[in-house]
C-alpha cells in the first residue's frame, strides 16, 4: 500500500468521524443511539475511492465516533454495519451511471437499517428497534441525497473516482 493510499484512508476516516460525532448528533430515546450525518461521508468516500477505502473509513470512523460519544457498547456493531455498508456501496457504485449508484445506495441502506434493526432487537427488544427504524432510514435517505448531490457537483467540475483500492 502506498503512503498516498494510507493518507486518503486516514483523511476519510477522519471525515466520517467528524460527520458522525462532531456535527451535533441527535439522541434517540428508544435505544440510547443517535442520529448523525456519517452516511453522507461514507457514501461520498465510496463513490470517490471505492469499497475498501469506504469500508475502512465507515467502520473505523463510525466506531471511533461511538467510543468518543460514550456509546462503546455499539462500537463493534457499528464497525461491522458501517464497514460492510461502505464496502458494498463502493464496490457496487464503481460505475458512474445513476442507476448503478442508486442500487449501491439502496444496498447500503438495507445494510444500515437491517444491521441496526437486528442488533437493537437483540439488545433492546422489538419495540425499541421498531421505534429507531425510521431514524436509521432517514439517516440513510439524507446521506444518499446529499452524497449524490456532492458527487454530481464534483463530476461536473471534472473530479472523478480516484484509484485507491
Amino acid at each position: 500500500m502506498q503512503s498516498r493510499d494510507i493518507a486518503i484512508r486516514a483523511s476519510f476516516t477522519a471525515l466520517v468521524f467528524i460527520a458522525t460525532a462532531i456535527i451535533p448528533p441527535i439522541p434517540i430515546a428508544a435505544t440510547g443511539g443517535y442520529f448523525n450525518f456519517g452516511e453522507t461521508a461514507i457514501y461520498i468516500t465510496a463513490f470517490l475511492f471505492g469499497g475498501i477505502t469506504a469500508g475502512f473509513a465507515g467502520g473505523v470512523g463510525s466506531a471511533l465516533a461511538d467510543l468518543y460519544l460514550g456509546f462503546g457498547s455499539f462500537a463493534p456493531i457499528t464497525f461491522v454495519v458501517k464497514g460492510v455498508e461502505g464496502l458494498l456501496v463502493g464496490i457496487i457504485g464503481k460505475r458512474r451511471d445513476i442507476r448503478t449508484r442508486a442500487l449501491a445506495l439502496i444496498v447500503g441502506g438495507i445494510v444500515l437499517t437491517s444491521g441496526y434493526f437486528i442488533a437493537e432487537t437483540y439488545l433492546f427488544g422489538l419495540p425499541a428497534a421498531l421505534e429507531e427504524l425510521p431514524f436509521n432510514f432517514a439517516q440513510f435517505m439524507i446521506g444518499a441525497v446529499i452524497s449524490i448531490s456532492v458527487i454530481s457537483t464534483l463530476e461536473k467540475k471534472g473530479i472523478r473516482m480516484f484509484g485507491v483500492e
